[in-house]
């Protein structure tokens, strides 16, 4: 990656929330009360996350979505400029912002409760009105916790205006074939492409998905790596071992990473898909979602030290 902020944008078009994050030894079991060990509130909402990783990581951001017309709208709209955002296509909404309540454990496995909040009341007419800002840009993220007319709407207008598509389809649910049909790149993690694909295999899976028109599958793996998938052929690249604090903003770095990538008319080859596992492992090392998204230097330094310890001796 370089180190020059690509000229055109990101435009990411999707959640925002306020996070509540409770650290515990393990999750609860249904009905038990347990006693965290630490509270902390972050910036959140997988497309905020996306848009400040895209900005950290070396691009150019745009963001359109809703918060409400409270303090921590106030507050979500002010960080995401904070972070080199450009924040003008955010709807302030009536009623509350959204929010997630995170419970973190010791392995640093979570549980995520949202609510959506002004994140639910987004709609294609403002998708619509904000166009320009998608039809302007080198690359359209989107996320699925934002209502799916809006989703769709705003792929319609990337795809009218020959901007790439790269979709997270998160939180997993079934997807119409004409969103699909219009997504450069779909990335999803191994549950969501069960969901997407209903087909057993990864690679399977994978394939299902471009016979429904995507263009590219990249599955995330966790710590075991990702597979991509297109119609030349398939390949992995395995991840990165770190002590894990915390995954929640692990995939939203990783996607982040790749959408600047595309940005910047990258192609997807190995080495691509290895700095995005690198922002993902980085990401879990961290508390909190926004905070721990490290900046390019940081995934920088650390590919230049795991290359280094792998450089046979003299």
């Amino acid at each position: 990656m370089s180190t020059e902020k690509t000229a055109r944008p990101v435009c990411v078009t999707g959640s925002l929330n306020l996070d509540l994050v409770c650290v515990l030894d393990r999750l609860p079991a249904t009905g038990e009360t347990l006693t965290a060990r630490s509270y902390t509130t972050a910036f959140g909402g997988k497309g905020a996350n996306q848009a400040v990783a895209v900005a950290r990581l070396g691009g150019t951001a745009r963001m359109i979505g809703a918060v409400g017309a409270d303090d921590a709208g106030r507050s979500l709209r002010a960080n995401l400029e904070e972070n080199g955002v450009d924040a003008a296509a955010v709807l302030e909404a009536t009623g509350p912002s959204g929010v997630a309540m995170i419970h973190v454990d010791a392995a640093g496995d979570n549980t995520i409760v949202v609510y959506q909040g002004a994140n639910a009341l987004l709609t294609p007419a403002w998708v619509r009105r904000s166009a320009a800002a998608i039809e302007s840009s080198a690359c359209l993220v989107l996320q699925l916790e934002i209502p799916l007319e809006c989703v769709l709407e705003a792929a319609r207008i990337a795809a009218g205006a020959g901007v790439p598509v790269l979709l997270n389809p998160a939180p997993a649910r079934e997807l119409p074939d004409e969103l699909l049909s219009l997504c450069s790149i779909v990335s999803p993690n191994e549950t969501e492409l069960g969901i997407l694909a209903g087909a057993s295999g990864l690679e399977a899976g994978a394939r299902a998905l471009l016979a429904r028109g995507v263009g590219a599958v990249v599955v995330t793996l966790g710590s075991r790596g990702c597979l991509y998938v297109d119609g030349k052929g398939s390949f992995e690249v395995p991840s990165f071992q770190v002590d894990a604090v915390d995954a929640t903003a692990a995939g939203d770095s990783f996607n982040g990473a790749l959408a600047t990538m595309m940005a910047a008319d990258e192609k997807i080859t190995p080495d691509a898909l290895a700095f995005c596992n690198a922002a993902g492992a980085l990401a879990a090392t961290t508390l909190g979602a926004q905070p721990s998204i490290p900046y390019l230097r940081d995934v920088q330094a650390f590919l230049d030290d795991r290359r280094s310890r792998h450089q046979p001796r003299p």
